[in-house]
């Protein structure tokens, strides 16, 4: 009888360890895919943003001259609104870039903005974009969060001066 209580205690704590070590286990796994979840969040965000700068960057270079470049701050329904002016073959179009419920937007078109007719770019927490006359440049900023830090990554587009031709 003393033998198989003995036995029994034996078979108890084994399977009490067995349940420790699955918990631990779990615990560790749960916490691991957390941790790659948020790298991957975090990666994907900076991509965006690294996307949209140079998205926007490559729409003022095709049409960098200072006159055919306006930013309006009260555009959108109260967001910055990059305006291009086409030249060349698109004279008389343009291009309105601006942040609008969680995406770059562009609308391009002859007319005024018109949401309907704008195309989705990607998706982001925020942008603004600023013009600043003396330097004859574009900035453009976009905050991100980065492992509980805000960072605002910005781009300096400058203009020509020359009117087109």
């Amino acid at each position: 009888m003393n033998r198989r209580i003995h036995v029994s205690v034996e078979s108890i704590m084994v399977i009490l360890l067995m349940i420790i070590f699955a918990a631990s286990m779990s615990v560790l796994i749960y916490q691991g895919s957390v941790t790659y979840r948020n790298i991957i969040n975090n990666k994907n965000e900076e991509e965006n943003v690294r996307i949209a700068l140079s998205y926007v960057n490559m729409r003022i270079k095709q049409n960098d001259i200072s006159e055919n470049i306006v930013v309006d701050t009260t555009g959108y329904k109260g967001q910055d609104v990059l305006i291009i002016h086409h030249y060349g073959e698109e004279e008389g179009l343009m291009s309105y870039i601006y942040y609008y419920e969680g995406y770059l937007w562009e609308c391009y078109t002859d007319g005024d903005l018109d949401h309907t007719l704008s195309t989705e770019i990607i998706p982001l927490k925020e942008m603004t974009f600023e013009f600043n006359d003396n330097q004859k440049a574009v900035i453009t900023s976009i905050p991100f969060k980065n492992d509980n830090e805000t960072i605002t990554l910005s781009q300096v587009s400058t203009l020509r001066t020359e009117t087109a031709r």
